[in-house]
C-alpha cells in the first residue's frame, strides 16, 4: 500500500516559511535531505489531485505519494489531512519567527494521532521531524 507524506516547512511562529526567511535551505536542499525525500516519491501530487484516483493508488501501489505544503497548495494538505488522506508528515522547522503568512494548520483538522519515527537536526538549527499516523488515530 502507498503511503500519502505531506512535506512543509514551518516556522517557529507556525508559518509556512518564505522562500526569503532561511535562505540556504532553499538554495541547498541536498544539504538538508529535501532532494532525497522529493526524489524517492513515486508521484509528487498537484491540488488538482482525484481523491477517488488517489484511493486506487493507494490501494494498488507501494511507495510515496508527495505533497508539498506551499500557500498555492494549502487547500490540497488540508483535505489530505481533512479526509485522513495523509499517513505521514515531514516537517521542517526553520530557527525564526516569521510574524505572518500562511499557516500548515489554519483550520482545525479532526483530531488525530501521530506518532513521532524520525528526527534529525541540521547545521542552522534547522530540525526535521517525521511523523506517522497511529492506525485509528
Amino acid at each position: 500500500m502507498a503511503t500519502v507524506q505531506i512535506l512543509a516547512f514551518i516556522t517557529l511562529d507556525g508559518y509556512l516559511a518564505h522562500r526569503t526567511t532561511f535562505p540556504d535551505l532553499w538554495g541547498h536542499p541536498e544539504k538538508y535531505g529535501i532532494t532525497r525525500i522529493r526524489e524517492d516519491a513515486l508521484s509528487r501530487l498537484d491540488p488538482e489531485v482525484s481523491f477517488i484516483s488517489l484511493t486506487e493508488w493507494k490501494r494498488g501501489h507501494s511507495g510515496v505519494y508527495l505533497a508539498e505544503a506551499t500557500p498555492e497548495t494549502l487547500p490540497l494538505t488540508d483535505s489530505l489531512l481533512r479526509f485522513r488522506m495523509a499517513d505521514e508528515l515531514v516537517l521542517y522547522i526553520l530557527p525564526c519567527f516569521q510574524g505572518e503568512g500562511s499557516r500548515l494548520f489554519e483550520g482545525s483538522p479532526d483530531p488525530s494521532t501521530w506518532k513521532l519515527v524520525g528526527t534529525r537536526c541540521f547545521r542552522g538549527d534547522v530540525c526535521r521531524l517525521h511523523y506517522r499516523r497511529v492506525p485509528g488515530g
